[in-house]
């Protein structure tokens, strides 16, 4: 279950992302990285919590898993969207520099 709501705050995630990079008509926001933002601090929490409760090891190990296995898991198919991302942005930047030198020659 713990599953299914990080994989729906990705999707909220990347659609805000989608929304915003569709308004501006270019890629400016990741989604993916807002996502695994989120996700780091959801694991730092964690960890501060399971480093104060007192636990014995096994214990901890086994409810640290529990509680951020699902982010983990989410958040490698994010980080496979993050750096997707990138790539694409990159060659939307160079797109637009071959339309810029394109345009440039016409007006010689």
């Amino acid at each position: 279950m713990e599953l299914v709501g990080f994989i729906i705050v990705f999707l909220v995630c990347m659609g805000i992302a989608k929304a915003i990079n569709a308004m501006r008509g270019r890629l400016t926001v990741n989604g993916a990285g807002i996502y695994l933002a989120l996700a780091a601090l959801f694991v730092a929490w964690n960890v501060s919590l399971a480093w104060g409760s007192g636990l014995p090891p096994y214990e901890l190990g086994y409810a640290f898993g529990r509680n951020v296995g699902p982010a983990l898991i989410v958040g490698a198919v994010a980080a496979y969207y993050f750096f997707n991302f990138r790539t694409e942005k990159a060659h939307q930047r160079h797109v637009q520099q071959l339309r810029e030198k394109r345009a440039a020659e016409q007006q010689v």
